[in-house]
């Protein structure tokens, strides 16, 4: 067998699991000394007799490479701790996984910020995620994150919206979709990014499988920026992990009384960098880039009629009543309710339920 047969087995023994792996590998080095030991099993310190079993049982040549061939035909591939593919900077974290899975394109050297946050943000957190995603992904900055619902989704789609590239980490095998209606996403992310997990091919995602992945997240990143995150939230657990991997926070600061701004704010108290604009986070990472701000960024009004230019004006990315708008605006309502039909067909704004607008960056 070749390296990598040897390393995904060793990847793929029930009840080995990240610890004992390390016990194995501190005895024998190499996971081929591991394939070929016997009596030398029992001098492990932390595995016990149904492990030494286990390892014995699953020494099946055949099963092994057959699963190799099988995973490289759906264009997955398996990076261990040995491969030159492997992230540089997941090698540098206390408990990097010894095998990871990669459906997509890891070969690139781009600074690497993580977009994290709520599940259930807001619209405001999920086009700001959007907005970060998409001027960063500009600029050549790969984003990464989890693909989970609200503000990991709102990031990878404006990075893709950019030109960019993204990848996501998942708690699951890199062929399972989850959240179910993510499932174009996680194929554009395959073809312009990549989905990565230490996670086996079909695995199920599993409630504890989420703070792993958060560890990667961070790993992998050279800097995590959350955006709306209430005060206990799995997004907080990602920044930890990332100050304790040496790694840059950035926080999006909210108003007080919001409960999603309670974990960002207090944060931002605790020497997180504060970010209102992507020059917050590329002065940080002193990434090289040629600075022309984009068209449909500084010039989103550009074809619009006057009168049009002044609904816009009233408009922010926080959701505002029609009513408000008309008080704002002194437009009469009908022709209000006109002028915003035609601005959302303009792709300029977005018309929320319950007649609230927001500015679509």
């Amino acid at each position: 067998m070749e390296k990598e047969h040897y390393w995904l087995w060793l990847n793929n023994i029930k009840g080995i699991g990240l610890k004992k792996i390390k016990y194995l590998l501190n005895y024998f080095d190499e996971p081929k000394y591991i394939w070929e030991a016997t009596d030398e099993l029992s001098e492990v310190k932390g595995l016990r007799e149904i492990d030494r079993k286990a390892i014995i049982q699953s020494r099946n040549k055949d099963k092994i490479i057959e699963y190799y061939n099988r995973i490289k035909k759906s264009n997955i591939n398996f990076y261990s701790i040995d491969d030159d593919l492997y992230p540089d900077n997941l090698k540098n974290i206390y408990d990097y996984p010894y095998g990871i899975y990669v459906k997509g394109d890891i070969k690139d050297d781009s600074p690497i910020i993580a977009v994290v946050g709520a599940r259930r943000c807001t619209e405001y957190g999920r086009e700001v995620a959007k907005l970060f995603g998409r001027e960063l992904a500009k600029m050549g900055i790969i984003i990464i994150s989890g693909m989970a619902r609200g503000i990991d989704t709102a990031a990878h789609i404006g990075a893709l919206e950019g030109g960019g590239r993204t990848y996501a980490v998942l708690g699951s095998g890199v062929n399972i979709c989850y959240p179910k209606e993510n499932y174009k996403l996680m194929d554009d992310i395959s073809h312009k990014g990549a989905l990565i997990s230490e996670f086996p091919v079909n695995q199920i995602p599993k409630p504890g499988n989420f703070p792993l992945r958060n560890r990667i997240i961070s790993g992998i990143s050279d800097g995590v920026l959350v955006i709306e995150a209430a005060g206990k939230s799995g997004s907080l657990i990602t920044a930890d992990q990332a100050l304790e991997q040496g790694k840059d926070v950035y926080s999006i600061p909210g108003r007080i009384t919001d409960k999603l701004s309670e974990g960002t704010n207090n944060l931002i108290k605790m020497g997180a960098k504060m970010v209102t604009n992507i020059d917050d986070i590329l002065d940080e990472i002193s990434v090289s880039f040629t600075k022309e701000k984009q068209k449909n960024s500084e010039n989103i009004t550009l074809g619009l009629a006057e009168i049009e230019k002044i609904v816009y004006s009233c408009l922010s990315l926080e959701p505002l009543f029609i009513d408000d708008i008309h008080i704002k605006s002194n437009i009469p309502i009908d022709e209000l309710g006109l002028i915003l039909t035609k601005l959302e067909l303009k792709g300029v704004i977005k018309q929320l339920p319950n007649k609230y607008f927001i500015r679509k960056l």
